[in-house]
Parts: structure tokens; sequence; C-alpha cells
């Protein structure tokens, strides 16, 4: 499964609630991104087609392993590249946020590992 800029955004918030309460719930995801909750139900959904997420009876959302990995993955990934955008681009918060994420989703995975190198690079001078 491709995983979208929303599908990594949503994988991103779920990873983090995660590792802070155990597990995460729709309307937290709601609030977090800002979005109506059927909205949260309906990527939740593709996520657990796609094997990312295991949606529990009472509400809680956990990652399967393959979910955790690629959270994992995109989590350090995206740790990169927002500093990088922000600022040795110079972007706004919003910007850098949007394009670290666009990266995630678009560039081959030997484009963003040569960024997350540069970033590395570029931020530990």
């Amino acid at each position: 499964m491709e995983l979208s800029r929303s599908k990594i955004k949503y994988l991103l918030i779920i990873h983090h609630l995660c590792q802070e309460k155990g597990a995460a719930r729709s309307v937290d995801i709601a609030i977090q991104l800002g979005v109506a909750r059927p909205s949260v139900h309906r990527m939740l959904s593709s996520l657990a087609e796609g094997g990312f997420v295991h949606m529990e009876p009472g509400g809680a959302v956990t990652l399967t392993p393959e979910g955790k990995k690629a959270a994992e993955v995109c989590d350090r990934q995206y740790q990169r590249l927002y500093p990088f955008f922000l600022r040795e681009l110079g972007l706004s918060a919003y910007d850098a946020e949007q394009s670290a994420l666009a990266a995630l989703s678009a560039l081959p995975t030997v484009c963003i590992a040569a960024l997350c190198e540069r970033s590395r690079q570029l931020l530990s001078d």
C-alpha cells in the first residue's frame, strides 16, 4: 500500500499517541488533526485494510507490527526533514511540515535517504 501524505500524517499521530497513552482514540486523532470523526473513521478503516492499524471494539486504535515499523521509519525521516525545511530553507512551520510530509509520500526512498543525510550534515555543523 502506498502511503499518501494523509496516511503518513495519521500514522505519525497514532504512533505518538500510542507512545504516550498505549493506544490512540479516534477523538484524540480528530482533535490533533482538526478534522471530523467520520473523516478519521474513514482513514482508520483504510489503514486497517492496509494492515497498518488494528481497531479494537472499545474504540482504541493500535499499530500493527507493520504499522509500527512504517511509523518509526516515517518518524525518523520526518525528524530529519522538518528542521531542514524549517531552518535551512527558511520555510514557515506549516510549510516545513507539509513539505516534509510531501517528500515522504512522493520521493523515492533513495532520495529521502540522501535528503536526510544532507540534513544531518547541515544541521550538525
